[in-house]
């Protein structure tokens, strides 16, 4: 079975914030990307298990200023289901599947209907667990509408789920939120080769063809290269490598 190709939108993305200094290119990189992806706007929030109960979430957004701050002084931040629930999900989810069946409490209703005044009734949530246990939530709307958004996610789900998991490592640097001393991971050259036209969107049978080798001995390299990444497919082997400067698509 053919690995999933990676959108060159995500592809650029990775390179991009390799370069990036400040938070505000990070989000600026991470808007255009979703933006090409079929989504309008975004917020990031950091989880904390150990938060006070007045304490100020930690969310990079771009919703407006009104909905941000009618959140925040409502302090819906400690009913939102997507933000209670989400974290315990794997894959990627739209905002209405998180009752699971449980009826609403009457706070969560008065959210979701103001949500939906401001804009913002229906989205989609990444789970995000990082390194070391930390958490984050990423949500995104766009103007697909309910069932065009399950269509779109069917899509391109797999890709904002990338991309979410990169801005939040990113995003983690450079509010300070905890470093992680890297280790070069270290591909010999036809591994390298075969990472690269991989990434380029070729098969394992044409990539066999432009490097002169066969299709058996691609899939040897890019077995090496996950195991070496400690990556559980190629696209994550891809992704990785970019980031961390390993090759240059």
């Amino acid at each position: 079975m053919e690995e999933p190709r990676i959108r060159p939108t995500v592809i650029a993305f990775l390179d991009q914030i390799r370069h990036v200094e400040d938070v505000a290119s990070l989000e600026a990189a991470f808007s255009k990307a979703l933006w090409d992806l079929g989504f309008r706007e975004w917020a990031y929030q950091v989880i904390r298990t150990d938060a006070l109960p007045d304490e100020k979430p930690l969310i990079l957004t771009t919703f407006s200023d009104a909905w941000y701050n009618h959140y925040i002084d409502n302090g819906y931040h400690r009913i939102d289901p997507v933000i209670q629930n989400g974290p315990l999900q794997v894959a990627p989810f739209t905002w209405s599947a998180m009752s699971f069946g449980i009826e609403p409490s009457q706070e969560q209703r008065r959210l979701f209907a103001e949500a939906t005044e401001f804009g913002v009734g229906e989205g989609v949530g990444i789970p995000i667990h990082g390194a070391r246990g930390a958490l984050a939530m990423a949500s995104m709307v766009s103007d697909h509408g309910a069932n065009g958004l399950d269509r779109l996610m069917s899509t391109v789900g797999q890709d904002v789920h990338l991309l979410s998991l990169a801005f939040h490592n990113h995003a983690r640097e450079l509010l300070a939120l905890g470093r992680m001393g890297r280790i070069t991971v270290s591909l010999t050259p036809r591994e390298r080769e075969c990472l690269l036209w991989t990434a380029a969107g070729k098969s394992a049978w044409q990539t066999a063809q432009i490097l002169g080798i066969s299709e058996r001995t691609v899939y040897f390299h890019l077995a090496n290269v996950r195991a070496k990444m400690g990556v559980a497919n190629v696209y994550h082997a891809v992704m990785k490598a970019i980031m961390e400067g390993i090759i240059t698509p």
